[in-house]
């Protein structure tokens, strides 16, 4: 067991009053969008849940780039659809689709790829089964975060996320396989499939 214990101990949903932060071109910098979606590495015509989308920066611009592809910015906080949906951007977006939590049920099984950028370490169980639940067979989800393993201008506090070796196991609780794994300067991007039944 790690030291934020079983299941992570660090669920703690991000502020909407801080959703500013999220807009912060120095973000991009630090977690930049291509390269985020080449790991993703979406096929033409795919559904991607952006899971836990928040103002909708990336899933915004995802649709942006592919226009073949249908994005789905699923968030459990209205306020922060309702940021996303004020967007110019995304309004002129025919491909993007922001959702609430509720439409999980639906969603289940219907995606080729999951994008969770900087959230795995704020979902619990039942949350971490829901995102795993919207993959369908073949389907991969990439989880990029902040790197728990070092010292950060910027960011959660190291023990409040999960190192690289720690998210892989988290994954795999869930029957998920990794794929790749590339470390940025303060994230970690790990690309993982759902476990072949053997």
């Amino acid at each position: 067991m790690s030291k934020h214990g079983h299941g992570g101990a660090r669920h703690e949903r991000f502020d909407p009053a801080r959703a500013a932060m999220l807009d912060d071109p120095e973000r991009l910098e630090a977690l930049p969008p291509q390269t985020l979606f080449s790991l993703l590495d979406a096929p033409a015509g795919a559904r991607v849940v952006d899971f836990g989308a928040g103002t909708g920066t990336y899933a915004i611009e995802l649709a942006r780039q592919r226009s073949d592809l249908d994005v789905v910015a699923l968030d459990a906080e209205p306020r922060m659809l309702d940021l996303l949906r004020a967007k110019p951007a995304a309004a002129a977006l025919a491909n993007l689709r922001p959702v609430s939590s509720e439409a999980l049920p639906s969603l289940r099984g219907t995606a080729e790829r999951v994008l969770a950028i900087n959230v795995l370490h704020e979902l619990d169980d039942d949350a971490m089964r829901d995102l795993v639940g919207l993959l369908k067979a073949g389907g991969k989800a990439l989880f990029a975060d902040w790197r728990g393993d070092i010292d950060r201008p910027t960011g959660p506090p190291r023990d409040k996320v999960y190192t690289p070796a720690e998210a892989r196991e988290r994954l795999a609780r869930f029957s998920l396989e990794i794929e790749a794994e590339t470390l940025l300067v303060y994230h970690y991007a790990i690309v993982a499939s759902l476990k072949s039944a053997a």
